[in-house]
Parts: structure tokens; sequence; C-alpha cells
């Protein structure tokens, strides 16, 4: 990218809205989506409408990673977590 196109890039983000900006955050981070399972490595098919549904999909806004999970794993990564952070 040279700096004709870094300045075009800025000069648009400034005119963008609060909305348009954090929703074009959001379609990056989606863009990020992984192929396969990130604790298991199963593969993921998201033109396969009943996968789409059952896998769970966690975002980390802050840290800027976005994870994929299949059914079996999300459960038990759900257990894992609340076995180590018990609640009060």
């Amino acid at each position: 990218m040279n700096r004709k196109q870094r300045r075009q890039r800025e000069k648009a983000k400034k005119k963008m809205s609060p909305d348009e900006r954090n929703l074009s955050e959001k379609i990056l981070l989606f863009n990020q989506l992984p192929d396969a399972c990130n604790r298991c490595s199963a593969s993921f098919d998201n033109t396969n409408k009943e996968m789409v549904k059952s896998w769970t999909v966690v975002v980390r806004e802050t840290a800027g990673k976005v994870r994929l999970f299949c059914p079996s794993c999300i459960n038990s990564t759900k257990e894992e977590y609340n076995a180590s952070n018990p609640t009060i």
C-alpha cells in the first residue's frame, strides 16, 4: 500500500459514522473465520446449514481473535472454563 492509498483510506475512515466504523470492524473479524475447529481441527463447511447452526463462533474483539468450535468441543471448553473459574 503506497502513501496515496493509505491517505485515502484514513480520509475515508474519518468520514465514517461510528456505526459504520463498528460494522466495518465486525465484517473484518468475520473474514478471519477459521475453516476448522480450533480445538479438534474438525473441518467446517459454511455451506452446510446444519453446521452453521450448531457450531459456535467466539470473538475476542479486544484481542482481534476469532475462534470456531464444534458442538462437542464448545461443551467441553465451557466445562473446563467453569471448573477453572468457579462462581462466587
